[in-house]
């Protein structure tokens, strides 16, 4: 299973793929449904509304990409990401901690461009 952080969602909607790193590439290529946390649609909101990003809508660049690349959003009981959120000290960004911990629940690879993710999480690719 492959999960993926928010900014890669945002480059695959944009069909910025040559973005990422290639083992991050490569392993896109052989996966036929990546995963979301729901928290990625949340942060994914919050950078609309700043202005971050301009998506038509958050709801559309999701419906997109389910049909595009088999997009599906994890399941994790909410309760179980929330404790595994917990043990991480090494971020204060809520996000991360989130979409990390949901990755970890699922069990899951973590498609990322965050440096401190990488870091940190020994399941996390670029």
């Amino acid at each position: 299973m492959i999960h993926l952080d928010t900014q890669i969602v945002a480059w695959l909607y944009l069909r910025k793929m040559r973005n990422l790193g290639d083992a991050a590439q490569r392993l896109l290529r052989r996966t036929s449904a990546p995963v979301i946390s729901p928290l990625v649609i949340v942060e994914l909101e919050i950078l609309t509304e700043l202005g971050r990003i301009s998506p038509p809508s958050v709801a559309r660049m999701i419906e997109t990409l389910e049909d595009q690349i088999g997009l599906v959003q994890s399941d994790a009981p909410l309760s179980a990401v929330a404790e595994a959120a917990c043990r991480f000290a090494w971020t204060r960004d809520p996000f991360d901690r989130l979409i990390v911990a949901n990755a970890m629940v699922d069990g899951a690879k973590l498609i990322t461009a965050d440096q401190v993710i990488l870091r940190h999480f020994d399941q996390a690719i670029w």
